[in-house]
């Protein structure tokens, strides 16, 4: 008998698209792994604004239909093998980008998909480094081509990815700058970015001479302004959208990804992408476990210090989605899914009133 046949699945589980009330913690079996798969029992996951278009049924990338189990990554340890599986050991540490799944006690995966974890590291903060730090890591590296000593700007500085993109861009000899209220820019300033107004940066980077790479995840204008803002040669990478969210607004982002084929064709040099974790990672599965691997190494080394910014239980996941919506939280939201939690089967989770604010 497996460890986890003694156990019960735990998990957070969207039965249709919606608010965060929605979101309902479940019990039931623990799944089997099949051939060429894993079973892991999940140290910590995370929360992010990702998964608040998922849950919305508004994420472009998803494709299934509810009932779905939300959590884009995850670290924690394999405790069972499927038929075939040889590369790796029940009790090794691992981590994987699932786009659905992670917020559960225990998940199944491919195991050829999976990156080893060093054990000494932090599960939480390790599990930062999976979407939020890779993302910024791939689009500063692989897709904006940064050089030492180039001016770079992160749109969206006070998040999980723009906290990511102002250390990494500064440990990679940029110079760095980034957006946010002005109630976060002592926090940019630690971080090593220099602060420029959330809404009003535009005439701040025009006295500058404008910027060689632009990280954009807010997507305002459509990608427009940050592309009038490079230098000539600059380039943009438009990794998301946080301002157009809903439905509705779809319309403006299909529109922003045409703009960013256009400027394909513009001859004086600048260049803008669009960088998608997910499909970065389809077209080249060795260059995300290169780059995953590599920011493991750092963090193991204490080169780099991913900060959590609030630890909660699977119960708490629901009120997390509307906080993050709500928009002031400064980094990273990890779930354990062993933190204690009072939500029994078939309850909603609890709303933000009923929860302690941390």
């Amino acid at each position: 008998m497996d460890a986890g046949s003694r156990e019960t699945q735990v998990h957070v589980v969207l039965n249709r698209f919606g608010a965060p009330e929605v979101l309902e913690v479940a019990r039931g079996t623990v799944p089997q792994p099949g051939p060429g798969e894993v079973r892991v029992r999940v140290e910590a996951s995370s929360v992010q604004y990702t998964d608040t278009l998922i849950r919305k049924g508004v994420y472009p990338d998803l494709k299934q239909k509810p009932p779905v189990v939300p959590g884009y990554d995850f670290v924690g340890h394999i405790d069972a093998l499927g038929e075939g599986v040889t590369e790796w050991k029940v009790g090794e540490r691992v981590a994987d980008l699932t786009m659905v799944g992670a917020n559960a006690r225990y998940i199944v995966r491919p195991a050829a998909g999976l990156v080893r974890v060093p054990e000494g590291v932090d599960a939480a903060e390790a599990t930062t480094l999976v979407l939020s730090w890779m993302t910024a890591y791939q689009a500063l590296k692989r897709h904006g081509r940064m050089q030492r000593g180039e001016r770079v700007l992160l749109l969206g500085g006070n998040g999980a990815v723009g906290q990511a993109g102002i250390v990494l861009a500064k440990q990679m000899g940029a110079d760095v700058y980034a957006t946010a209220s002005e109630r976060q820019h002592d926090t940019l300033r630690q971080l090593g970015a220099r602060p420029l107004p959330r809404d009003d940066w535009h005439a701040a980077v025009r006295e500058l001479g404008g910027m060689d790479v632009i990280v954009d995840g807010v997507c305002a204008d459509g990608f427009r302004g940050s592309y009038r803002a490079l230098r000539r040669g600059g380039r943009l990478v438009a990794i998301g959208f946080t301002a157009p969210t809903s439905r509705d607004r779809l319309l403006p982002i299909y529109g922003a990804f045409m703009f960013l084929g256009l400027t394909k064709l513009m001859p004086d040099g600048r260049h803008a992408t669009f960088y998608g974790i997910t499909t970065d990672r389809k077209s080249d599965p060795a260059g995300f476990r290169e780059d995953l691997e590599q920011l493991f190494t750092w963090h193991a080394k204490g080169a780099i210090s991913p900060a959590v910014a609030h630890r909660v239980s699977l119960d708490e996941v629901a009120a997390y989605h509307r906080k993050i919506e709500e928009g002031g939280l400064l980094g990273k939201v990890v779930v354990i899914p062993d933190q204690p939690g009072t939500v029994k089967h078939g309850e909603r989770a609890p709303s933000r009133d009923q929860l302690d604010p941390h």
